[in-house]
C-alpha cells in the first residue's frame, strides 16, 4: 500500500477553496515548492524542534498555511523579512483574524491543524523560514492495519522504541502545494538509524547523536520519517544499495529479505525501466503498517514475520517505486497505482506460479466483488484514493485490477508492457492518471480503447452474464456444427465485453471470443466436431458478477456482512473470554458474545459465527467426517487436540452465511482472529495453534454459464 497525504489535506483544500467564501476571497494558501527540514528530537519529552526553509508562493495580502496543531512557533521569517504571524485552530473559527472572517461559515474537518496567518507586502516566489516545536504522542496500541480494514492510522509519535512522522501530522508547514522537493536532516540518539524519502545523502555520528541527511530527486507529495534503534545491513544490486532497518529480535530475517529485495529490484528494472532511487529500505515498525514510499517500505513487526510477506507483499512495495512514487497520482483524477501495483506484482506472482494459480486469483477477486462489495458502498473506481475497509479494497485495488488484466487480454502482452515502459519513461516524476494509462496502450497497440473509461473508471458496478441455446446443425459429412446462441447482459448500464467462449466435446475444445455490446445479440459458431458443451468466461477473464451457483461458501462471504454475531456453545468461561478476543479481532471492532438463543429469533439479518456447536449443519456435515477424537477434510484426517477448525457454510436454519469454528485451544483463539482475514478466499482452515495447516475451498459443480448442447441434424 502505498501511503499518501492527500487524505489528510483535501478535507481543508476544499474547505478553503470553496467552502469558506469569504477566506477563500481574502487569504490565499501558501504554495510550497521546496523544503529543507531539520529535526531535533528530545525522546523523553515526545517534542520535536523543527526547522524548515525553502521557498513558497505567496501572494500580497493575507496569506496562510497549515501546522502541526500542538506547534509552538518561534520565528517564521517571509524573504529576508521577520514577519508577524496569527494562528487559529481549524475547529475553532472564532480565534480566525477579523480580516478575514467575514460571512465565515461553520468549519468542519476530519482533523486538527493550526492555521498560520500571516500578511505579505508582494506577490511571487519567496524563501521562507520557520522554526517550532511539536509534541507529537499518537497512541500506537489501537491500531489497525489489516487486508480488511485500516484504522486508527498514527499521524505522528516519539517513543524509546521509536519516532514516526508522516505528512498527515503536519510536521513540517503544508499549503496548496502538489508536489514538491523535501531534503530531510534528522539529529537522533546515536543508537537510533533514520529513514525518509529517497537517498541517505550522509550520516555523521557527533557525540551521543546521530545526523542523518536524506533527499529525494523527485518532487513528492509528501515526505515520510521512521527512526528506531535499528541493527542496519545492507548489500549491493547492480549499483543500487540494499538495506534492512531490522529490530534485533528480527535479524534473523535480513538475509532473506536483502535477497528478495534484490530480485525484485533486477527484475522490474529490466521490465519497466532502470530502478529510480540509489537504494531502497525495508525497515521494521514497532505499530501496524504496511506502507511504500520513494525507496523505502514501512513494514510492521508481525507482518514482516509472516513467512510469505517475501514472496508477495514486498515485491507490490518493491513496485511502488515505480508505480505511484516516482510517476505520481494525481489523486483529483484517481488512484491507478494500487491496480497497477497488484497487477504487476501480486497477481504476476500467481501467474509465474501456475495459469491455474492466476485463474483461482481472478476468480477470488469475483468472489470478493460478491462479498465486500454492494449497493450501500459501491463508488467508481474513478473515486479511489485509498484503501480503508475491505470494501474499498476490492474496488480500488482488484476491480481496477481486473480492468488492467481485460486491456492486456484485449491488445495483446506486447503492446501492454511497452505502455508500461512508454508511462515510465515519458512520466517520471509527474502526475497522472487513467488518460494518460489509456493513451500509452493506444499508442502501443494502435487499437481504439475509449470504452474503458467511461464504463470501467467512471461507472460502479459490474455486468451480468446470460447464455441461451437456440439452436445447431450438423454438416452431412459430419464433421463441423453450426451452433446458434444468444448472449445477453443484465444490469442498469450496457458494457463493451470482449467474452471468451469455450467449446467442449469429445473431439475436443474450441475457444473464441466475441464482443457483446448490446442487451442481447445472436452470434453463429462453426465448430469442428460434436459439441456437448459451451460455457461462458470460464477462465474469469472478465470482471463480472459471479452467480450464486459459482461461488463456494467461503470466510469473506461472512466477513463482508456488516452485522455479524458470535454465538458460543461453550460454558467454559475462560474459553469464551478468548473467543470474545478472537470476536473482536476478527471484526475489528468491540463485539459481543452471546447464547445460541439467538438464533431462535424470527429476524436473520446477521451472520452467525458458532463457537462448538454440539452438532454440524447438515450440508457441512455431509462433507466432513468427524469423531470424538478427530475431523477428516478432504481424506486429511486433523486430530481435535490441539488444533482448531473454521468451516464456511451456506443456507441454515434460515440464516444464507455463517462461519463454525471448533477449537479445544483457548490461548491461540485470540490471535486467530487476526490471521482469519488473511485466508478469505477458503471454505475451510485448519490450524495448529496459530500455524495454518490446512486449507481449502469445497467444490463447485457447476455454473449458469455453462450449458449442453443439443445436436438438431439438418435444421433448427
Amino acid at each position: 500500500m502505498m501511503f499518501t497525504r492527500y487524505l489528510f489535506v483535501i478535507t481543508f483544500a476544499i474547505i478553503f477553496s470553496g467552502s469558506l467564501f469569504g477566506l477563500a476571497e481574502a487569504a490565499t494558501i501558501v504554495d510550497f515548492t521546496s523544503h529543507d527540514i531539520h529535526l531535533e528530537f528530545d525522546v523523553p519529552a515526545q517534542e520535536a524542534t523543527i526547522i524548515d526553509q525553502g521557498e513558497a508562493a505567496v501572494q500580497a495580502g493575507w496569506n496562510l498555511f497549515y501546522l502541526n496543531a500542538n506547534a509552538k512557533i518561534s520565528m517564521l521569517k517571509i524573504g529576508d523579512k521577520l514577519v508577524e504571524y496569527r494562528v487559529a485552530s481549524s475547529s475553532d473559527t472564532t480565534q480566525f483574524p477579523m480580516e478575514v472572517k467575514a460571512d465565515l461559515p461553520p468549519i468542519e474537518t476530519d482533523g486538527e491543524s493550526l492555521l498560520v496567518f500571516f500578511e505579505s507586502d508582494v506577490s511571487g516566489k519567496a524563501l521562507f523560514v520557520i522554526e517550532f516545536k511539536a509534541q507529537f504522542a499518537d497512541p500506537v496500541e489501537n491500531t489497525r492495519f489489516s487486508r480488511e480494514k485500516v484504522g486508527n492510522e498514527v499521524n505522528g509519535t516519539i517513543l524509546e522504541k521509536g519516532a514516526y512522522l508522516s505528512p498527515s501530522a503536519f510536521y513540517y508547514p503544508m499549503g496548496d502545494e502538489t508536489l514538491s522537493h523535501f531534503c530531510l536532516t534528522a539529529d537522533i540518539p546515536v543508537a537510533w538509524h533514520s529513514v525518509a524519502d529517497g537517498n541517505l545523502v550522509s550520516s555523521d555520528v557527533v557525540g551521543d547523536r546521530r545526523v542523518e541527511t536524506w533527499e529525494n530527486t523527485y518532487k513528492n507529495d509528501g515526505c515520510m520519517f521512521m527512526a528506531a534503534p535499528y541493527v542496519v545491513r545492507s548489500v549491493d544490486q547492480d549499483g543500487i544499495e540494499v538495506a534492512c532497518y531490522f529490530f534485533e529480535a528480527d535479524t534473523a530475517l535480513m538475509d532473506g529479505y536483502l535477497e528478495a529485495t534484490a530480485g525484485y529490484l533486477s527484475m522490474y528494472s529490466e521490465k519497466i525501466g532502470p530502478y529510480p532511487f540509489e537504494r531502497f529500505t525495508v525497515a521494521e515498525n514497532f505499530f501496524p503498517t504496511g506502507y511504500g514510499m520513494p525507496a523505502w517500505t514501512l513494514l510492521g513487526q508481525q507482518v514482516l514475520r509472516l513467512p510469505f510477506i517475501k514472496a508477495t507483499s514486498l515485491g507490490h512495495e518493491v513496485l511502488h517505486n515505480w508505480w505511484g512514487n516516482s510517476v505520481y497520482v494525481d489523486y483529483e483524477r484517481g488512484n491507478w497505482c494500487e491496480a497497477t501495483t497488484v497487477y504487476g506484482a501480486d497477481y504476476q506472482y500467481k501467474l509465474n506460479e501456475s495459469e491455474d494459480a492466476a485463474k483461482a486469483y481472478r476468480k477470488n477477486i469475483l468472489k470478493e466483488y460478491d462479498s465486500y462489495v454492494n449497493e450501500g458502498n459501491d463508488f467508481p473506481i474513478r473515486e479511489f484514493t485509498s484503501r480503508s475497509s475491505a470494501g474499498s479494497r476490492t474496488i480500488g485495488y482488484n476491480k481496477a485490477m481486473m480492468v488492467c488484466h481485460m486491456i492486456e487480454q484485449e491488445i495483446g502482452s506486447g503492446p501492454f508492457r511497452a505502455a508500461g515502459r512508454l508511462v515510465f519513461e515519458k512520466y517520471k516524476g509527474q502526475q497522472i492518471s487513467w488518460e494518460e494509462w489509456i493513451a500509452a496502450f493506444e499508442e502501443t497497440s494502435g487499437q481504439d480503447l475509449s470504452w474503458v473509461i467511461p464504463q470501467w473508471i467512471d461507472r460502479t458496478g459490474a455486468p451480468s452474464l446470460k447464455i441461451e441455446f437456440i439452436g445447431s446443425t450438423i454438416s452431412e459429412d459430419h464433421l463441423h456444427k453450426k451452433i446458434r446462441l444468444a448472449l445477453s447482459q443484465e444490469g442498469p448500464d450496457l458494457y463493451h465485453l470482449k467474452i471468451p467462449i469455450h467449446f467442449e466435446g469429445e473431439d475436443g475444445v474450441m475457444d473464441t471470443p466475441v464482443v457483446l455490446d448490446s442487451e442481447r445479440t445472436e452470434f453463429e459458431f462453426e465448430v469442428i466436431g460434436i459439441s456437448s458443451s459451451v460455457e461462458l468466461d470460464p477462465d474469469y477473464h472478465l470482471f463480472r458478477r459471479l452467480y450464486s451457483e459459482e461461488i463456494e461458501p467461503i470466510v469473506s462471504a461472512v466477513l463482508g456482512i456488516e452485522q455479524k454475531r458470535f454465538v458460543t456453545y461453550d460454558t467454559n468461561k475462560p474459553f469464551n473470554a478468548a473467543f470474545q478476543s478472537f470476536s473482536e479481532n476478527l471484526a475489528e471492532d468491540s463485539t459481543v458474545v452471546e447464547e445460541s438463543i439467538v438464533l431462535d429469533s424470527e429476524v436473520k439479518d446477521f451472520a452467525p459465527v458458532l463457537l462448538n456447536p454440539p452438532d454440524l449443519p447438515d450440508n457441512l456435515a455431509a462433507m466432513l467426517t468427524t469423531t470424538d477424537s478427530s475431523i477428516i477434510i478432504n481424506d486429511t484426517e486433523y486430530l481435535r487436540a490441539g488444533h482448531t477448525f473454521v468451516f464456511a457454510g451456506r443456507n441454515w436454519n434460515g440464516f444464507d452465511k455463517y462461519l463454525v469454528v471448533l477449537s479445544e485451544n483457548s490461548e491461540s483463539l485470540p490471535r486467530l482472529g487476526q490471521l482469519i482475514p488473511h485466508y478469505g478466499k477458503y471454505s475451510y482452515l485448519v490450524f495448529k495453534g496459530a500455524r495454518n495447516v490446512g486449507k481449502g475451498q469445497w467444490a463447485v459443480t457447476e455454473s449458469p454459464l455453462e450449458i449442453g448442447l443439443i445436436p438438431i441434424r439438418g435444421g433448427h
